[in-house]
């Protein structure tokens, strides 16, 4: 049957042959209604008019282009409310149209617990790799001509995020941590490493479909400060993913790394200083040498439990009958 079914979407969709044995595959147990790379194109370019030009343009007419501390509670509303109904409704509505329902996008099982905590680990030690990372990339030297206009914007998205996520209370903090957090680890999630991942693996494979899925992700939260940062998390997130199966993973491995940022912020006594309340912690106090070794021990750390990740998750897809190789 398969083979009738690739011959056919060979003749018929213009699919290539690369496409054609994963859209096949899917289309035992879902319905694909367009190109799953036009597919992709056109979804994250909707999504993107619709949470950075129409909610970012309603944000700027309510709140002006600064976050004060009269504001930020309501900017705050305002960001969680934008995560769902400009990103987490309209990924939603796109599944239905793309596979004819919302299920057979979402791989769902419960994983075990150790593979929630080596997730965790595999998180947090990433982000003390891109730390130091962050702290050489300061190190590079910038064009006189261009650097008083990167330093303003930098400061700017510095600032806002500052207030955003800055809290003062246990019960702000809570806040805080549903919106910078919990909303981002389901809205973003379902969309790339739901609706955007499942269309790139079939129109590649999922190696190649969690890469660029990761690569989108980076580019997509327009932070040209933090663009490898983000994508290396993208590229993780889909590995988790592809490697387990469900979007539960990648959901948790999300909303970890932004509540490291979070707690991170709320625990800093400078807060004044904008640089240490960027994504990720401040090094700047620290010797090049102490950062690239920590940069390293991470790094090894980051590898080791990834290798256990890999292990872990090897027993349930061997009896499932998925292959090894991703």
């Amino acid at each position: 049957m398969l083979g009738l079914v690739d011959e056919h979407l060979e003749n018929n969709t213009g699919l290539p042959a690369v496409e054609k044995s994963a859209v096949a595959a899917f289309l035992e147990t879902g319905t694909l209604r367009m190109n799953p790379l036009g597919f992709v194109v056109l979804a994250l370019a909707a999504i993107f008019f619709l949470y950075q030009v129409v909610g970012g343009g309603i944000t700027l007419l309510l709140f002006g282009q600064s976050i004060t501390n009269d504001n930020v509670q309501w900017m705050r509303v305002a960001t969680m409310l934008a995560q769902i109904v400009f990103l987490l409704i309209p990924t939603l509505i796109l599944m239905r149209v793309q596979h004819g329902s919302i299920r057979p996008t979402l791989p769902w099982r419960i994983p075990k617990a150790t593979e929630f905590v080596l997730a965790v680990v595999g998180v947090f030690s990433l982000q003390q790799v891109m730390e130091g990372y962050l702290f050489f990339q300061d190190k590079i030297p910038l064009p006189e001509s261009i650097r008083p206009f990167l330093e303003a914007v930098r400061k700017l998205i510095e600032e806002t995020y500052a207030m955003l996520v800055q809290a003062h209370s246990p019960s702000e903090l809570l806040f805080v941590i549903i919106v910078v957090a919990l909303t981002p680890a389901i809205c973003e999630e379902l969309l790339f490493r739901g609706l955007i991942q499942k269309n790139l693996t079939l129109a590649t494979n999922k190696k190649w479909g969690f890469v660029f899925t990761g690569i989108i992700f980076g580019l997509y939260h327009v932070n040209p400060f933090l663009i490898v940062p983000l994508v290396g998390l993208g590229i993780l997130f889909g590995f988790f993913m592809a490697r387990s199966e469900t979007i539960l993973i990648p959901m948790a491995a999300h909303f970890t790394n932004n509540l490291v940022s979070v707690i991170g912020v709320y625990y800093q006594s400078d807060i004044k200083d904008s640089s240490a309340l960027s994504m990720f912690n401040s090094l700047s106090d620290y010797s090049a040498t102490f950062v690239l070794s920590t940069t390293i021990g991470f790094g090894i750390i980051f590898l080791i439990t990834m290798y256990f990740y890999w292990q872990v998750t090897s027993g349930f897809r061997a009896s499932a009958g998925h292959e090894a190789s991703v």
